[in-house]
C-alpha cells in the first residue's frame, strides 16, 4: 500500500522532487507490546528507523536502524506500507516493515545527534500507542505531522 501526504495544500509539482529522502521504519512486536523510540527534546514518539544509506536495501536499512537505535536484532518481514510526504523544500518516503523480535542483547549505537536529543527505547501496548497518537502534546513544531505519519504507518501495518 502507498499513501501520499501533501503539506499545506501543495501539489506534487510544487515539491522539490530532487531533494527526496528515503527511510525505513520497523514495527516490532513482543509479548503484545510494540517497540517505539521517544525523542525527549522534541517530544516525539516514532517507530525505530532512519535513512537509507547508499548501496543498502530497504530491508538492510530497517534492520540496521533498529539495531543501532534500540540494540534489538530483528528478522525483517513484509513491507506493509510506504508513506510519501511532499513539502515545498523536500520529499520524504518512509517504508514500514513488520519485523520479528530476535533478541535484545546488542549495544545501542546512537549518533551524537540522537544522544543530544535524548532518544530512549520504550515498549508500548496497542492502547498506549493509540493514546499517544490521539492525545500526546508534542513540543516540536512538526511533531503532530510526525505523529500522524507514524499513526498511518502503524495502523496500516498491524
Amino acid at each position: 500500500m502507498e499513501i501520499e501526504i501533501f503539506a499545506d495544500g501543495i501539489s506534487r509539482e510544487d515539491a522539490d522532487l530532487e531533494n527526496h529522502r528515503v527511510g525505513c521504519r520497523g514495527i516490532v512486536k513482543k509479548d503484545n507490546l510494540y517497540l517505539m523510540v521517544f525523542v525527549e527534546k522534541q517530544g516525539i514518539f516514532t517507530f525505530p528507523g532512519g535513512g537509507l544509506e547508499i548501496g543498502e536495501t530497504l530491508e538492510e536499512c530497517v534492520s540496521r536502524e533498529i539495531l543501532e537505535e534500540t540494540g534489538i536484532k530483528v528478522i525483517v518481514g513484509e513491507l506493509k506500507v510506504s508513506i510519501t510526504e511532499y513539502f515545498i523544500e523536500s520529499v520524504w518516503t518512509n517504508h514500514y516493515f513488520i519485523c520479528e523480535y530476535q533478541n535484545g542483547d546488542s549495544e545501542v549505537n546512537l549518533t551524537k545527534e540522537e544522544l543530544e536529543l535524548g532518544m530512549s527505547v520504550h515498549w508500548k501496548s496497542l492502547e498506549e500507542i493509540l493514546d499517544i497518537f490521539d492525545n500526546y502534546e508534542t513540543i516540536h513544531e512538526h511533531g503532530p505531522n510526525v505523529h500522524n505519519r507514524e499513526f498511518l504507518g502503524f495502523i496500516n501495518s498491524i
